[in-house]
């Protein structure tokens, strides 16, 4: 070094050195505002890189960890034997570990981590509310001991094949949107089912949901369905959610004598006689229609001509017509 460079070279006192180092986050735990007999613990936003020790707190039912900045489930966890409810939503999991004593769970959400497979929840067999949203898991799988499960949410993750859950013979709600489902399958047992929803996956037809006549919401906007044909037979259906799509025709939603919304704009429609496939459904409130062809062949006159075609409809788009209209 020249001693011009050596010149140049400030060092600083030791005291101003460490003023300008980054304060090192600590874990924000305070569990003495908890009594010991408090079933419920929230430590939401602490910052947390590991779950503390809580085995003072011998009736704990609920805890959250939302927010925090954990990596795994510690073994501490597994001796919380009373817990029904357990929230790490939005952490940094990579595994699902030390659960198999939480035998005693109801609901359980590991939404927003980094978890690639399915496992360790066996022995669950009370749970019924299972949340793994946005997560990198590629299969469902392991999930035989989970008999008593009601809601089931998967989405944002990698699947490509809805499978191994036929034996869920309790599940009212399947969420699978954002994943890479090709078709519908492997639900044809889930008779008690009431909310499917499969939107933003790779779909091009509509099919294997014949024999769930119990549904109510069926969501798959956002794909690749040429038509509505496959739904024919669900009698209780009260939502179908199939907008932009590459559906050219509404036939066969006339038979959904149930149904409350109809949402399908942003598919590709010609005819504005289409709507007429709705006009004998009494119970119909809601459509979404906007941005079909016939939408843009007549802008100014659309939302009239489907109130004059849908009378019994309360709201159009986004809008309610009987307000507009006065």
């Amino acid at each position: 070094m020249s001693e011009k460079q050596s010149a140049e070279v400030v060092v600083l006192p030791r005291e101003e050195e460490e003023e300008t180092k980054e304060p090192v986050l600590k874990n924000q735990f305070d569990l003495s505002t908890y009594a010991a007999d408090s079933t419920e613990i929230d430590l939401t936003h602490t910052r947390a890189d590991h779950i503390p020790d809580l085995s003072q707190f011998s009736k704990i039912e609920e805890l959250r960890m939302r927010n925090n900045l954990l990596t795994s489930c510690s073994l501490s966890l597994s001796s919380l034997v009373t817990l029904t409810s357990l929230d790490l939503y939005e952490n940094q999991l990579t595994e699902i570990s030390n659960l198999e004593n939480l035998v005693n769970l109801v609901s359980l959400d590991l939404s927003y981590n980094r978890i690639r497979q399915i496992v360790g929840l066996n022995k669950l067999n009370k749970l019924e509310v299972l949340y793994l949203v946005n997560n990198k898991i590629e299969k469902i799988e392991n999930l035989e001991g989970l008999t008593q499960l009601r809601l089931l949410e998967l989405g944002d993750n990698r699947i490509k094949n809805i499978e191994n859950i036929s034996h869920l013979s309790n599940l009212k709600e399947l969420f699978l949107g954002k994943n890479k489902i090709r078709k519908i399958e492997g639900v044809e047992s889930l008779k008690n089912l009431q909310v499917l929803s499969i939107p933003g996956n790779r779909l091009v037809k509509i099919e294997n949901v014949e024999e769930l006549t119990n549904l109510k919401e069926l969501y798959l906007s956002d794909q690749g369905l040429q038509d509505i044909h496959g739904v024919e037979t669900l009698n209780k259906l009260t939502l179908l959610d199939v907008a932009n799509n590459e559906i050219k025709t509404f036939d066969g939603v006339q038979k959904l004598a149930s149904l409350n919304d109809f949402w399908a704009n942003d598919n590709k429609v010609e005819s504005f006689s289409e709507i007429e496939h709705l006009s004998k459904l009494s119970d119909l409130q809601t459509v979404y229609l906007e941005r079909n062809p016939f939408y843009f062949h007549d802008t100014n006159q659309y939302r009239r001509k489907v109130m004059l075609t849908l009378p019994q409809v309360t709201q159009i788009d986004a809008t309610m017509c009987r307000q507009a209209a006065q």
